[in-house]
């Protein structure tokens, strides 16, 4: 099998054309052909139908690298934000989080809907009372994350076990915050998951990047590896959508990002960007990340503003 892969020489990096070879039991690699220069190299393995194993640095285009850490710097210049405009952009936040994050998987409420569910209190008529939890005890989980944010501690497997209790509170309490201990699929796609006994080890790579400290653009590649490796160990039986999405901004505001919203609009392009993770390609996964949070950059310059 032959491969592409990035190494690097002192400040400098190249592309070098691999094929690993069993042995006697062994695998060799042999480098076959260098490429002075990224372009070369990509064009090559899509000429020759070769796999180009990208790094995390490579995800997201420099342009837009740049963009966010630029972005992030001047909302650091401006902070702290008055607490009316915090509250503001809280309030925001906490509806259209919602509102998106279940809409993805499926619920029928709209966004006016679910405003008036959250603030209002009201039950919408031909709604079931499922889709009322979902959005209540989302909001929940997200008043959850804003204090595991602010504690400044290393968050825990309780913190996520609790944070997927409040998910599921009241829908499915015998699975609310509890690994599930059956095998599962995920419909209309082959993607095969962890066996169930295997959650708790697989969990640990979740809670080590959760606690990582790199900060401005590394931190959006963090938060795409949290996203990715939560929906796919799929820790428990029902909310692992809801629940990456909401670790995967919890990697980001602890690094200093406004909280980031991956929209219903999106859901076809999400879903696609990861299928083609799942063949260890991340870039477009990542940077359907990235531009979400340029928006969410975008949203607290322009309140401040």
């Amino acid at each position: 099998m032959a491969f592409i892969r990035r190494r690097s020489r002192g400040s400098t990096h190249y592309y070098e054309l691999v094929e690993s070879i069993r042995e006697n039991g062994r695998v060799r690699q042999n480098s076959l052909k260098y490429f002075p220069s990224k372009k070369e190299a990509v064009e090559y393995a899509k000429k020759n139908g070769i796999e180009f194993k990208f790094e995390a640095d490579e995800w997201i285009e420099p342009s837009l690298a740049k963009e966010l850490e630029e972005k992030l710097a001047l909302l650091n210049s401006r902070r702290p934000l008055s607490p009316s405009v915090l509250q503001r952009l809280r309030e925001k936040f906490e509806v259209d989080m919602t509102y998106h994050s279940n809409a993805i998987e499926g619920n029928r409420l709209s966004l006016r809907e679910t405003w008036l569910v959250l603030r209002r209190g009201i039950t919408i008529r031909g709604k079931s009372l499922v889709e009322h939890l979902e959005a209540t005890n989302h909001k929940e989980a997200l008043v959850l994350l804003e204090k595991m944010v602010d504690a400044r501690k290393e968050i825990t497997e309780m913190d996520v076990l609790n944070l997927h209790a409040a998910i599921l509170d009241k829908i499915d309490p015998q699975n609310a915050g509890f690994y599930r201990h059956e095998q599962v699929f995920i419909e209309g796609s082959n993607v095969v998951l962890p066996k169930w006994r295997e959650v708790p080890v697989l969990m640990k790579k979740v809670f080590s990047e959760l606690n990582n400290k790199n900060r401005g653009v590394k931190a959006v590649y963090s938060a795409v590896k949290v996203h990715y490796d939560t929906v796919r160990v799929h820790p428990f039986i029902d909310g692992n959508g809801r629940l990456s999405r909401l670790l995967m901004n919890f990697r980001l505001m602890r690094a200093g990002f406004p909280p980031t919203i991956l929209r219903k609009q999106e859901r076809r392009a999400y879903y696609s960007a990861l299928d083609k993770a799942d063949e260890n390609d991340f870039r477009p996964f990542a940077t359907l990340i990235a531009k979400d949070v340029r928006q969410a950059l975008d949203s607290y310059l322009d309140a401040i503003q």
